[in-house]
């Protein structure tokens, strides 16, 4: 267990709790002072900052109010500043969280009533020293998976809108959460448990981490499947009126298959697959979860027909970002300040290329046919030749203005591009080429999987070091493809996917232009061979 830094007077501060709420004091008693029996070398390695340690109450969910009590080891000085963030990662929007953030009060382990002021819109100065006990309430009723929902029906707590945290120079401080739910409920989260093994709280390794892991709780939906011994829960709440819960989730489980296949290991313990049945829809990825607003009815056409529920295709796409953006990352994208909005120019490569991903994993996975896929990317690339701002405003430079043109890369306007859409046609172009360069012998792939190699983890990569790691596989110069392709703004050149695929583009109703992928009937046998190595990539 690794020892808690705590200064004297945090200490004796502990013994005079009678006043707070007992889940707090619980709380302290629990991890404040912690006995480790390793020598002292392997101690000092494993020191932690002392931890927060909240207590979260929905005592009338119907009001959609949460209740949030933290004791915080504001250590000697006369004044702490406590923040809440401004934005979410993996959502490129600047968000006003502490709007939503009133009554915030303070007092000392005697009861103590201490001065809070808002030092700035997202900040508060609390005059005290010691253990101090903040509390506060957050208003929750709003649905997108950034903010939070509390209502009777069942609860959503994201991190950012939810746990204020001190303001201070960077360290791992602990975090660790209680929640006092509603009769009948229960909470499920990708967060741990303490150390020790107490089942009854939840346990963040640093602010960062609690920031990234979204809590579900109500009356919920709890299945699992297990993939290469990892086990994977699907957790629901809302209205699943019509869902068909097992068939959703061996669906699932037949893509984390072929994501297992594709990098041949799965980056962590468990994962969590948070549900939120209910209007609207998109999702956000974690470290080991997804918080996704979902539907439980099929799409209409094609998906309904198949039988298969309309959010696969989403749930899919959270799923790649487990190594591609939360592992495999710009090197802009952390560790992160959460005030501070990070710029990086790579976001076609963290989200166009998983969007790209996702779809072919689904269609090696069977769970979509080629036909089907090839429609699939005939209306992305129509999307894009249709969209007048691929004309005016390059892939990178949609990526580094994410925060002031689009609403997180998601509806471009006339003047700017989607690094969604066009990074996705991207990653198909860039695949096509390297095939071709290499006489399929090497592809996308291979690059996706040297860059993890290379660059997962702490540091990330920069642009230059991923186009790089393309030339490697693809042994040639791409810095020219890299500059029209993904530095400037202007036409795509398709004629080399078209080529190597044996594929052509030709007129459909209803549609401008001549978008619609079908394969040539005079492709040759090695086209066809090409076509087949992309789509099933070695699968018998």
């Amino acid at each position: 267990m690794p020892t808690i830094l705590m200064d004297s007077h945090s200490a004796r501060s502990i013994r005079r709790l009678p006043h707070w709420r007992p889940a707090v004091i619980a709380l302290i008693a629990l991890t404040a002072v912690t006995v480790d029996a390793r020598p002292v070398s392997a101690q000092s390695s494993a020191r932690l900052l002392a931890p927060l340690l909240y207590s979260v109450s929905m005592p009338a969910p119907e009001s959609h109010y949460a209740e949030v009590e933290v004791a915080v080891p504001a250590g000697p000085g006369p004044s702490f500043e406590m923040m809440m963030p401004v934005w979410s990662p993996g959502y490129y929007r600047i968000e006003d969280y502490a709007a939503h953030v009133s009554d915030v009060r303070a007092r000392t382990a005697d009861g103590r009533v201490l001065e809070v002021e808002r030092s700035q819109k997202n900040r508060w100065r609390i005059h005290g020293s010691g253990i101090v006990a903040v509390s506060y309430r957050v208003f929750c009723n709003q649905r997108s998976v950034t903010t939070n929902y509390v209502g009777a029906d069942y609860a959503v707590l994201n991190g950012a809108p939810t746990f204020m945290t001190l303001v201070g120079p960077p360290g791992k401080r602990p975090h660790e959460v209680r929640l006092s739910l509603p009769a009948a409920w229960q909470a499920m989260s990708g967060l741990a448990t303490p150390p020790g093994g107490r089942g009854d709280a939840l346990w963040a390794d640093s602010y960062e981490t609690l920031v990234d892991s979204p809590i579900l709780a109500g009356p919920l939906h709890v299945g699992e499947f297990e993939v290469a011994d990892r086990i994977h829960h699907v957790v629901a709440a809302g209205d699943m009126t019509g869902w068909d819960a097992a068939a959703a989730s061996a669906d699932l489980k037949t893509f984390v298959e072929e994501t297992y296949r594709f990098w041949g290991f799965l980056p962590f313990d468990k994962y969590v697959f948070l549900l939120a049945f209910r209007q609207g829809g998109g999702g956000l990825e974690h470290m080991n979860s997804t918080l996704s607003t979902v539907s439980a009815r099929m799409r209409e056409g094609g998906a309904q027909e198949r039988g298969r529920w309309g959010s696969l295709g989403l749930l899919a796409h959270e799923y790649f970002h487990l190594f591609n953006a939360k592992r495999l990352r710009p090197v802009e994208l952390g560790p992160f300040d959460f005030e501070k909005p990070p710029a990086t120019g790579s976001l076609w490569i963290a989200e166009g290329l998983t969007s790209y991903y996702s779809g072919l994993l689904l269609t090696r996975a069977g769970l979509r046919t080629p036909d089907q896929h090839l429609a699939s990317l005939s209306n992305l690339i129509a999307g894009l030749q249709n969209a007048p701002g691929r004309l005016l405003q390059s892939v990178e430079q949609s990526s580094l203005s994410v925060w002031e043109n689009s609403n997180s890369g998601i509806n471009p306007t006339a003047t700017t591009v989607s690094y969604y859409a066009k990074g996705n046609v991207l990653g198909l172009l860039l695949d096509a080429r390297i095939r071709r360069i290499t006489s399929g012998r090497r592809s996308l792939d291979d690059v996706m999987k040297l860059a993890y190699r290379r660059y997962a983890g702490a540091r990330g990569y920069t642009a230059d070091e991923f186009r790089g790691v393309a030339e490697e596989i693809a042994g040639v110069d791409l810095r020219g493809w890299f500059k029209s392709s993904v530095a400037s703004a202007g036409e795509l050149d398709y004629s080399e996917l078209l080529e190597w695929y044996g594929l052509r583009f030709t007129a459909s109703e209803g549609r401008a232009g001549s978008w619609l992928i079908e394969r040539r009937p005079d492709a040759t046998t090695a086209q066809k061979r090409n076509l087949e190595a992309w789509l099933r990539s070695g699968r018998p």
